[in-house]
């Protein structure tokens, strides 16, 4: 990326992850690069750079002559992916209580308020850990992907039932005290919230297109 701006490459992977993650795009739905071309204004070759992308990530699977399909959602791999992103984030949260400077707390201050992603790698970053951080972002990934089995219901209640027990404002303010070990056991319960919810989710989906 390149004075702020977007390539054309990273344009499209971005927007095509998300579709995958909203559940826009389906399982076995097919991607051909012609029709994406046309569809962003682009050359074939940012699009199968951004096609090709995705699939290293596993969330397309390259077929010959057909084009590039939507991986089905592997449950399993979700739920490993929280217990990592547990072991991980609660270490990652430990080392933050101890590098965090006066700017950063502000920064997180106002991450805390938003039920996503990024306060998570935030405190990442935080740490000082840059194989750490890399890494979350990658389990980030995984577990986004969980929410293209969510009704838009299921996503609001999700967002809500988050928010009113162990979330981003309990895990703040325990940075912000100092106290690291309870910034870990509530980064622990948060994310054994959300790992509960998850589940829940996929039961109440029965019928779609996924591994358990």
């Amino acid at each position: 990326m390149r004075n702020g701006a977007k390539t054309s490459r990273e344009r499209i992977y971005e927007e095509l992850k998300n579709e995958i993650f909203d559940g826009r795009l389906r399982p076995s739905e097919v991607l051909i690069v012609d029709d994406l071309a046309k569809r962003f204004g682009v050359s074939r070759t940012p699009v199968r750079e951004a096609l090709i992308a995705l699939s290293n990530k596993g969330l397309l699977e390259a077929k010959h002559h057909i084009g590039f399909i939507v991986t089905s959602v592997d449950v399993r791999e979700i739920m490993e992916t929280y217990r990592l992103r547990i072991l991980l984030e609660k270490e990652a949260v430990r080392l933050a209580v101890r590098n965090i400077l006066p700017a950063n707390l502000e920064r997180l201050a106002v991450a805390a308020r938003e039920p996503n992603r990024y306060f998570h790698s935030c405190i990442a970053v935080i740490s000082g850990w840059g194989v750490l951080a890399e890494t979350l972002e990658t389990l980030l990934d995984k577990t986004d992907r969980s929410r293209s089995l969510f009704t838009s219901a299921q996503k609001q209640l999700m967002k809500e039932a988050v928010r009113r027990r162990c979330g981003h404002p309990e895990i703040f303010d325990a940075i912000a005290s100092g106290d690291e070990e309870k910034a870990a056991s509530f980064m622990e319960i948060h994310l054994n919230e959300a790992q509960e919810y998850v589940l829940k989710a996929i039961s109440a989906s029965a019928g779609r297109n996924f591994f358990i």
